[in-house]
């Protein structure tokens, strides 16, 4: 909220210059996102042949072995640390292939986070060679359950994405009102990934 009226200023020679302060939570920086995401895709669409699009999905347990809700910044760091670890593993399943990504992280009904990483890839590849990169998050996170991480449930390939941008975009889902004026649970994911530090939007 104090954002709303803060400003920055710089100073050279004598004269200073004035201008608002931003952070990735007002609905103006947006478009910085989308900008952002369109020039990925008019990257790709120039260099590439034969882009396929692979939306990888991660998700973990909002609860303990009690049954109780866990520490939603907790839940959310076991995912990242999760993907920091299967990351290796998805540059081997690549490995020799021409491959970026953008990594959204998205709010369930709850409150609680859940990540997908848009992969695209130069060429054809399927679902299941995905398989050692999920093993690999699973194996690694301790919440993380198996069920929610088969290739069928967590890995999507679609080669026929005519606008990938827009495609990302509805995941990100940061068009639209102040973050204040949001739903509750949207307004506990934002502050979540406030108090963590977490990059709501990220690109290899």
């Amino acid at each position: 909220s104090d954002y709303r009226s803060m400003h920055i200023e710089y100073e050279q020679d004598g004269e200073t210059a004035r201008t608002r302060l931003e952070n990735s939570y007002q609905p103006q920086y947006a478009d910085r996102y989308y900008s952002k995401i369109k020039d990925l895709e008019r990257g790709i669409q120039r260099q590439w042949d034969s882009p396929t699009t692979v939306m990888l999905t991660l998700s973990a347990s909002s609860e303990n072995a009690e049954g109780l809700h866990r520490c939603p910044a907790d839940h959310m760091r076991d995912i990242a640390e999760g993907w920091d670890t299967a990351r290796k593993q998805l540059h081997q399943v690549l490995s020799g292939r021409n491959w970026e990504y953008c990594k959204v992280w998205e709010p369930h009904k709850t409150g609680y986070g859940h990540l997908h990483i848009a992969v695209f890839v130069d060429g054809e590849t399927s679902a299941d060679e995905f398989r050692p990169f999920l093993d690999s998050y699973v194996g690694n996170t301790k919440p993380a359950g198996r069920e929610a991480h088969t290739v069928e449930n967590a890995v999507s390939v679609n080669k026929d994405v005519e606008n990938l941008g827009s495609y990302i975009s509805e995941y990100i889902g940061c068009y639209g009102d102040s973050p204040l004026e949001r739903e509750m649970h949207v307004q506990m994911f934002y502050a979540v990934t406030w108090a963590t530090g977490t990059r709501r939007v990220d690109f290899s």
